[in-house]
C-alpha cells in the first residue's frame, strides 16, 4: 500500500476506485438493517464536514462520546477531513471522567450516542458551541443541540453541490497533523490524553494488511467499541482497503454470525471465553456418561492438536530451550486422531456454524489470551491470531502471521517496528531473559497533551517505555508475562507476575473474574469473584446444601474455590511454590467499568480494586497461614 498524507485522503481514494461496493451493514435507530456503499457513506462524510466547518470546528477539538455506530465513523472521518482532533470515550464511563476529559482536551464541541449520554456531559452545555446527538433524539438547534440527521441536512444545504468539498479539505493534511487525542484510563490515576498523528495510524493501516492478506471484498464482523484504538485503527484498515463492515453488538452477536457470515472476526479475549464457558456448561448439563465422554474427547483432540503444532516446528523456544527436550510434552495416542474427528462431529462443527461456518481468520487483541483458550479454537478448526499494542503505538506493535501461528505468543514485532528487551537498569536482556519491552517505530504517539514531563519520561531517546514485561523467543516472536508495574514482590524477595496464573485460574467455571495480592505480604493471595449461577448449579446437582443469600461467604463455595486454585495453580502446572495462593477473599460483586474497577478496555484497575478491598486484605494477612 502507498503513503498517504492523511487517514480521510487514503479513504477517499478507495471511495474513488469502488464507490458501489458495500462498505458497511448496521442497525438504524429503528433497528433495522441498512447497507451502506462506499459513495453514500462519503456523501455523508462529506456533508457532516460542511456542517462542522459552518460551525467554525475546522482544526478544533471535538470529543465523541458514543459506542459503535455508522454516525460515529461518519462524525469521525468528517473531522479528521477538517484537520480537527477527536476525542474518543466510551458511554460507560463516569459523568466524572467524561467531563473531565472535555475540560483537560479543551473541547468545543460534543457528540453523544444519546440521551442517557448527554445528561452526563449536561454542566457544559452553556460552554460549548455545539451538541450532536448521534441516535437523533434531541433538536433544538437555538440551544445548539443538534439531532444527527438534521445536522447532516445542514451541511448538505451549504454544500451548494460541492461535491469534493472533504476530499480539498483533507489533502491539506500532512502525516504530522494531529488526528486523534485519546484519554486512556489506565489501571492508575488520571487519565492521560495520548496525541496521536495521521501518520502513526497510517503506519498500522500501511503494514497490516499484508500480515494477514486482507482484500478488498472481504466481510468483516466486528463488535469491539470504536472509540478504543485497536477498533478504530481496524475500521480504517478495512475501509481503506474496501472490506465489508458488518457492525454487531452483544444483543445480535449470535444471529449476525450466521446471518453475515464473516470471514473475519475481529475480537478480544473475553468472546472467546465466554464461547468457551458456554460450550462447557452445556457439556455439564449433559447426563454423566455423556459429559464424561465428551469431555474426554475434547482433552483427546486438544492434545492432538497440540503435537500436530509440535511436528509442525510451532512450538516456540526460549532462551537456550531444544525442541527434542520437549518432545514428551507432545506424544500423539494411537486413538487422538479419532476422537479429534468425533469432538469435531460432536462438538466443533456447532460451534462453526454459530460462527457462520467461514471464518477464515479471527484477531484477537485488548488483553492476553489465556492458552487453554488458544487450544480449543485451534482445535474447533478457527485460525486466530494474536496481537499486541497500547494507544501509545497506534496500536499494534505485533502480530502472530496466520500462516506461521506461533501460539502462546503475541507475534513478531511488524515492519518498521523495533522492540528492545531491558533490564530494571536500562541494559538489553538476553533472548529468553524477561525485561519491559521499548518500543520504537513511526507509530509511536506525538506526546501527552498538555503533560511534557510524562511524555519525557516514557520517550527516551525516540524508544517508548511500554511498561509491559516480555522476551523474545529463538523464532523472533514475542511472549509477554505481565505489566512492571503489577510485579508482586513478596517479603521473601520472590516476584510474582499476576498474568500468568490469573490466566489459569480463570478455566474454573466457578471463577468469573480474579486478581492476585500480597505485595510485601509472605505469600501470594487473590480476591476471587465467583460465578454464582455456575456454583449454585454444581451445588444442585451435586445435592450440596447451601445459603443462597449468603454464597460468597459460605463454607461450601470457600472449599470449592479452594479446591479449584489448588488444581490449577500448582507445580505440575508449571508453577513455583510461592506462585500458589495461599490466601483468598470471595466475593460476589463483580469489577465493572460503573463502579471504577475496571477500565473502559475491560481491564481490572489493580490500584482502585486494592484501595476498595484494603481492609479486608490486611485483616486476610492478620491470619495465620
Amino acid at each position: 500500500m502507498r503513503n498517504y498524507t492523511s487517514i480521510p485522503s487514503a479513504f477517499f481514494e478507495t471511495v474513488q476506485n469502488m464507490p458501489q461496493s458495500p462498505a458497511y451493514r448496521y442497525r438504524n435507530n429503528n433497528d433495522e438493517k441498512v447497507t451502506i456503499t462506499y459513495k453514500k457513506l462519503y456523501d455523508k462524510v462529506n456533508a457532516i464536514a460542511k456542517a462542522f466547518e459552518v460551525k467554525g470546528l475546522a482544526q478544533k477539538h471535538v470529543a465523541i462520546f458514543s459506542e459503535n455506530r455508522i454516525e460515529w465513523f461518519v462524525s469521525d472521518m468528517a473531522l479528521l477531513a477538517l484537520g480537527s482532533a477527536d476525542v474518543p470515550r466510551g458511554i460507560d464511563s463516569t459523568s466524572d471522567e467524561l467531563n473531565y476529559i472535555i475540560e483537560h482536551s479543551e473541547a468545543q464541541a460534543v457528540l453523544v450516542e444519546n440521551k442517557y449520554v448527554f445528561e452526563k456531559i449536561k454542566k457544559h452545555h452553556k460552554d460549548l458551541s455545539l451538541i450532536v446527538l448521534l441516535d437523533s433524539s434531541m433538536h433544538d438547534p437555538e440551544n445548539n443541540i443538534y439531532a444527527f440527521d438534521k445536522f447532516e441536512e445542514l451541511g448538505e444545504e451549504h454544500l451548494k453541490g460541492d461535491e469534493e468539498f472533504a476530499i480539498k479539505k483533507a489533502a491539506k493534511l500532512t502525516n504530522e497533523s494531529t488526528a486523534t487525542i485519546i484519554y486512556t484510563s489506565g489501571t492508575t490515576g488520571k487519565p492521560k490524553g495520548v496525541i496521536l498523528t495521521h501518520g502513526n495510524i497510517l503506519h498500522n493501516v500501511r503494514v497490516l494488511p499484508d500480515i494477514i492478506k486482507l482484500k478488498a471484498g472481504e466481510k468483516l464482523l466486528t463488535i469491539l467499541p470504536i472509540w478504543h484504538i485497536y477498533e478504530r485503527t481496524i475500521s480504517y484498515v478495512t475501509a481503506i482497503i474496501g472490506c465489508f463492515t458488518a457492525i454487531t453488538n452483544k444483543r445480535y452477536l449470535k444471529n449476525d454470525f450466521t446471518e453475515e457470515k464473516p470471514d473475519i472476526f475481529i475480537s478480544v479475549p473475553a468472546i472467546w471465553v465466554n464461547i468457551y464457558n458456554t460450550v462447557m456448561k452445556n457439556i455439564d448439563r449433559k447426563n454423566a456418561f455423556l459429559k464424561k465422554f465428551l469431555k474426554f474427547i475434547i482433552n483427546r483432540s486438544i492434545s492432538y492438536i497440540r503435537s500436530v503444532r509440535y511436528q509442525n516446528n510451532l512450538v516456540y523456544l526460549l532462551g537456550d530451550e531444544k525442541r527434542e527436550d520437549k518432545k514428551a510434552e507432545y506424544s500423539i495416542g494411537m486413538f487422538d486422531p479419532i476422537f479429534h474427528k468425533m469432538a469435531k462431529k460432536m462438538v466443533y462443527s456447532k460451534i462453526m456454524e454459530l460462527t457462520g461456518g467461514k471464518i477464515r481468520l479471527t484477531i484477537s487483541g485488548g488483553g492476553a489470551l489465556p492458552m487453554y483458550i488458544e487450544d480449543f479454537v485451534e482445535a474447533v478448526g478457527i485460525n486466530l491470531v494474536v496481537g499486541w499494542g497500547i494507544t501509545e503505538t497506534s496500536p499494534v506493535v505485533t502480530l502472530r502471521s496466520p500462516y506461521k501461528n506461533y501460539r502462546g505468543t503475541c507475534g513478531a514485532p511488524i515492519p518498521e517496528v523495533k522492540i528492545e528487551i531491558r533490564d530494571k537498569d536500562g541494559n538489553s536482556c538476553k533472548d529468553g531473559v524477561m525485561g519491559v519491552c521499548w518500543i520504537k517505530g513511526p507509530n509511536i504517539f506525538k506526546e501527552y497533551y498538555k503533560d511534557p514531563e510524562l511524555t519525557a519520561q516514557a520517550k527516551i531517546d525516540d524508544f517508548f517505555n511500554s511498561g509491559d514485561l516480555g522476551t523474545y523467543t529463538q523464532e523472533g516472536e514475542i511472549v509477554l508475562t505481565g505489566r512492571a508495574k503489577e510485579t508482586i514482590v513478596l517479603l521473601t524477595g520472590e516476584n510474582v507476575e499476576p498474568q500468568p496464573i490469573e490466566n489459569k485460574a480463570m478455566e474454573s467455571s466457578y471463577i468469573s473474574q480474579i486478581m492476585l495480592v500480597g505485595q510485601d505480604k509472605a505469600s501470594t493471595g487473590a480476591i476471587v469473584v465467583i460465578n454464582k449461577e455456575n456454583i449454585k448449579y454444581h451445588f444442585d446437582k451435586e445435592k450440596i446444601a447451601y445459603d443462597e443469600k449468603n454464597l460468597a461467604s459460605s463454607k461450601e463455595v470457600y472449599k470449592l474455590i479452594r479446591e479449584e486454585l489448588d488444581r490449577l495453580i500448582n507445580y505440575k502446572n508449571g508453577f513455583r511454590p510461592y506462585e500458589a495462593i495461599a490466601k483468598i477473599i470471595i466475593t460476589d460483586e463483580e469489577f465493572t467499568i460503573e463502579n471504577g474497577l475496571l477500565t473502559q478496555s475491560l481491564k481490572i484497575k489493580r490500584a482502585n480494586v486494592t484501595e476498595a478491598y484494603k481492609d479486608k486484605i490486611e485483616a486476610l494477612y492478620e491470619k495465620k497461614l
